[in-house]
């Protein structure tokens, strides 16, 4: 039974103590690093202290008899000149005659500045080093008061408290590294990326907590728990749950925003957006229009793939989505010599999502221009600026930026110029990866189940029979099987391990569980297709790419799986599901015509395990044998 359970009010010490926990451990982090840098280099930055540089000088005070660098920086390069008696000209009173020149080719006039920027580090780290060791202990000293006062496993993994006017228990699960907590996003290369959260599924169950990159979370799975928990999405502010960008209130909404429809969480106006981007520009008709581009991109990446010897797939279908992006999605009108720096671009932009910099829980001024993800932002900013210009001369196209733009809802408003551009951005990044994602690991799956591949291609030739060979909405609702062969692709090897993390704005129970107020949620995708009772398997056979991979039991209600959401689930599913099925559909359609069987290069799988989406090490790498249908 469920509890209603109520938080207390802000303003008590709970709540506040809550707060100051977490504020003092993230100062303490920072004031750490300094401290920790400064004494483990002290002689670099400070010369607080001799150190002997080798064991036949123990003075330094001569350092024209040290016999080896005294120190290196990270990337190996001396920040101290060598200096070496027999090939320096040494002055007797100690100085450096003009033509000095060291072992790493430094002048003395570049051994000057050298000299003149250690200075300035020395006085500039020594003053940091003196304050951060005051504040460390000022702050250490309060948080061991209020750690007496309260909880100290709060001092430890701030923001961990349960809500003591919830009657409900908490989840099972563990907090790992005090501060740091537990790095579930870490993989094997056996089991693929975000191996660590699926152990942990199977450690805890369906519904754990965890603590990670500083904040606490539960894991839902199941379902039912996940519908449970989303039901509390658009309660009003403080209250339910909220989407968030996951440690990037600071940074990251910076390079991903925080104004599109996944991370709009006002009931109203998450509404209006779903209309104007979902049913204005996601329809069938809208789709049914951009599949001749599909087509002929398609068939563009095919026709290079034809002409050589082996291939890696993972390429292909990247180089394909990203096209894709910024021919129908953008409306771009880009040279042969521009694609691969917008496919470079699109990149560096995504890499960002994963850049712990952009992950920082405080602001860090000038990220957008420090970093290659930043700056690769602006790029792709501009590019949709200038086709809104063009847009605003010449009138609407066919692009989706386009149907974006024009649209309007019912009241005839239409969206603001941030809106269409971070919306476009969002269909543009999420659309690229998954569906590139997913059709890497389908070509993979296909190279390892050859029977399922003659099958879409004889379903594939009576396509053709009746339809012809273009690509139409009405021969891809005919492709049945192919359908079967995506979604059992999806149910294995689902992109996304979690779904959008949520905060949680007032204490929320799922399945008899809590989950206190300020802490953070989110639905477990890939645990929740682990444990579907109609396909599961105690040997974990079910989800093993070689023994699990039966796209026939999507044709039969009985045995169709019951839990599956590779899109998402709720009021914030992917908008693009339709247009992504319309993308990966068409491509191994063409495929099947034209490619005689999928033949794998290496039948023994090894993931990328650093990465957020299942990717081989080998890019899903086949050799090519044409169909005799292929023209010549």
């Amino acid at each position: 039974e469920r509890r209603n359970c109520i938080e207390a009010d802000s303003t008590t010490l709970f709540t506040d103590e809550r707060t100051m926990a977490i504020i003092m451990t993230r100062w303490i982090l920072l004031l750490l690093a300094p401290i920790i840098l400064l004494a483990s280099s002290s002689d670099a930055f400070v010369g607080s202290r001799r150190r002997p540089c080798c064991t036949q000088h123990h003075d330094v005070s001569d350092k024209s008899k040290c016999c080896r660098l005294t120190r290196t920086t990270t990337a190996g390069v001396g920040l101290y000149p060598k200096l070496n008696p027999a090939a320096s000209n040494i002055k007797a009173d100690g100085s450096s005659v003009s033509t000095t020149t060291t072992t790493l080719g430094m002048t003395s006039a570049s051994s000057s500045i050298a000299t003149v920027t250690r200075s300035t580090l020395t006085a500039v780290f020594s003053q940091l080093r003196h304050h951060a060791k005051i504040l460390l202990l000022i702050l250490l000293t309060a948080s061991l008061v209020l750690a007496k006062r309260s909880n100290p496993q709060t001092l430890l993994w701030p923001g961990t408290q349960t809500d003591k006017d919830c009657d409900a228990p908490m989840p099972n699960g563990g907090y790992g590294c005090p501060f740091i907590g537990i790095n579930f996003m870490s993989g094997s290369k056996e089991k693929g990326p975000m191996y660590k959260l699926f152990q942990l599924g199977q450690k805890y169950g369906q519904i754990y907590r965890l603590f990670a990159f500083g904040i606490p979370l539960v894991s839902i799975s199941g379902k039912e728990n996940v519908k449970a928990f989303l039901k509390n999405e658009f309660k009003g502010e403080g209250k339910g749950i909220n989407n968030v960008l996951f440690g990037g209130e600071h940074n990251m909404s910076e390079l991903f925003g925080d104004k599109s429809l996944l991370y709009e969480n006002d009931s109203s106006k998450h509404g209006r957006l779903r209309r104007m981007v979902g049913e204005g520009v996601m329809t069938p008709v809208a789709i049914s229009e951009a599949l001749s581009s599909i087509q002929e991109l398609a068939s563009k990446q095919i026709d290079i793939v034809l002409k050589e010897e082996t291939v890696q797939m993972e390429s292909v279908f990247h180089q394909f989505t990203l096209d894709f992006a910024w021919k129908q999605i953008l409306g771009l009108e880009l040279t042969e010599e521009d694609i691969p720096e917008f496919r470079k671009q699109m990149e560096q932009w995504i890499v960002g999502l994963v850049d712990p910099l952009y992950l920082a829980p405080f602001r860090i001024p000038g990220l957008m221009t420090m970093t290659k993800a930043g700056r690769a932002k602006s790029y792709i900013v501009s590019k949709i600026e200038q086709k809104l210009q063009t847009l605003d001369r010449d009138g609407p196209d066919s692009s989706t930026l386009s149907k974006l733009y024009f649209a309007t809802d019912e009241d005839g408003d239409k969206l603001t110029r941030e809106e269409v551009i971070q919306n476009a951005m969002l269909l543009i990044a999420a659309g690229s990866e998954t569906s590139s994602t997913t059709l890497t690991n389908a070509a993979l799956l296909l190279g390892l189940h050859p029977n399922v591949w003659r099958k879409v291609q004889s379903e594939q030739e009576k396509i053709i029979a009746e339809f012809g060979e273009d690509v139409t909405r009405e021969s891809l609702d005919k492709s049945i099987y192919l359908d079967s062969v995506i979604k059992e692709t999806l149910r294995i090897s689902v992109p996304f391990s979690l779904g959008e993390i949520r905060r949680i704005e007032d204490t929320v129970v799922v399945d008899g569980k809590q989950i206190p107020k300020n802490w953070f949620g989110f639905f477990n995708v890939k645990q929740t297709h682990w444990d579907d009772p109609r396909t599961f398997k105690e040997d974990g056979s079910h989800m093993d790419y070689k023994k699990g991979f039966e796209p026939e039991r999507w044709l039969d209600d009985s045995t169709k799986p019951s839990e599956f959401m590779p899109f998402g689930e709720g009021a914030h599913r992917c908008v693009g599901e339709r247009l992504g099925y319309a993308e990966m559909k068409t491509f191994l359609s063409l495929l099947a015509r034209r490619l005689e069987k999928v033949d794998l290069v290496n039948d023994d799988i090894v993931w990328k395990s650093n990465l957020l989406l299942p990717s081989p090490v080998d890019g899903a790498e086949i050799r090519i044998f044409p169909a005799d249908t292929t023209p010549a």
